[in-house]
């Protein structure tokens, strides 16, 4: 016997009950046949086959719960269809958004990177080249103030040409550098190096006057090269010759090898004292008995007058004559109110303790 369910009672008389199948077909079924009390829109459940029919209403709560669940099945598909038909879309919208999210990400990381590429490239640019004096820098050096990696620039003159090469040390980044000698009145004796390309020096002249720009490098020992990065040839040294008056200078070289022709003439301080100078040494006041140089460049002097003597120093323009004066019964440190802008002389057997004793060149 077959089962068939959804099956709706359409009609009920005296005799008879229509039941209209799941199929849309009727059946006629005798109420006699039937063990309940039929009503119309009663679901019932139909088992039949080619000799009987049974008939059997459904429970009420299985009515219920058969509404409930076809009710819920409608909602669920209606719910799933739209799902499905907007689900697409705003993945696509969700895609766009993400595109565009990643595009003004990628454009702001771009802005931010130019910007920052922008703001180092200006850091860069405004890393600021000092300015300074290769005095200067040679103290620097000296006291451990000079900064490894940083810009100075300072105007000098060229010297010991005859002493220019190739860089021959065991810093290979100086590998195709030459070392050239440059002024600086606080070494006398050689000047200072500056490491240079070659391209660079074609043509100069020691004597001729450049401003370097270097950068200053250290090798693994830390020891530091000033590395010229750009040079520019200010003066020759023809044209030197022509300004030479107007500039004095000490040939301190010579000096130390007995010519005093640099420093030849008379020089006269504030208090009437006088020194004069031949290219042999003092014309009067004493004998010349032996020459020596400071660090700082200042030339000393041992004169001798008879048994006893004295002491010249010699000082080049820009260095600090070292006066004293005395304060509670102690020798304490003065002011140095000459012209460093000149060479200096004093003379003596104690520290000076004013400039009114300086001696200055008058001729």
């Amino acid at each position: 016997m077959k089962k068939k369910t959804h099956n709706q009672i359409i009609h009920v008389s005296d005799t008879h009950v229509i039941i209209r199948l799941h199929t849309n077909e009727t059946l006629n079924v005798p109420i006699n046949e039937l063990t309940f009390l039929p009503k119309v829109n009663d679901i019932v459940e139909v088992y039949q086959n080619q000799n009987h029919v049974v008939v059997c209403p459904l429970p009420q709560n299985n009515n219920l719960l058969i509404l409930i669940t076809s009710s819920a099945f409608i909602i669920l598909t209606i719910i799933g269809a739209t799902f499905l038909f907007f689900r697409h879309p705003d993945r696509n919208i969700e895609t766009v958004d993400s595109q565009s999210s990643q595009q003004s990400s990628s454009t702001t990381s771009s802005s931010s990177t130019s910007s920052s590429t922008s703001t180092t490239s200006t850091s860069s640019t405004e890393e600021s080249i000092i300015d300074t004096t290769a005095e200067e820098l040679r103290d620097m050096e000296n006291d451990g103030r000079l900064k490894t990696g940083q810009l100075y620039r300072f105007t000098t003159k060229l010297i010991r040409q005859e002493y220019w090469e190739e860089y021959s040390g065991h810093f290979k980044a100086l590998n195709t550098y030459h070392t050239i000698w440059v002024k600086a009145s606080n070494a006398p004796m050689t000047g200072v190096q500056v490491q240079i390309k070659k391209s660079m020096i074609e043509g100069w002249q020691e004597g001729a006057t450049v401003t370097f720009t270097v950068k200053i490098m250290e090798d693994s020992e830390k020891f530091q090269f000033w590395v010229a990065t750009d040079a520019t040839l200010i003066t020759t040294p023809t044209e030197e010759q022509h300004t030479e008056n107007t500039i004095q200078e000490i040939d301190t070289q010579a000096i130390l090898h007995g010519d005093y022709s640099s420093i030849a003439g008379t020089w006269r301080n504030e208090t009437g004292y006088e020194l004069v100078f031949d290219k042999n040494g003092l014309v009067k006041g004493g004998q010349i008995s032996k020459a020596g140089i400071s660090n700082e460049g200042v030339i000393g002097l041992d004169v001798r007058t008879g048994p006893t003597g004295y002491g010249i120093e010699i000082y080049p323009p820009g260095i600090s004559i070292p006066f004293k004066r005395f304060e509670n019964n102690r020798l304490i440190s003065a002011e140095d109110k000459s012209d460093k802008a000149k060479i200096r002389i004093i003379a003596g057997q104690s520290a000076p303790t004013s400039s009114e004793k300086v001696f200055y060149k008058t001729d």
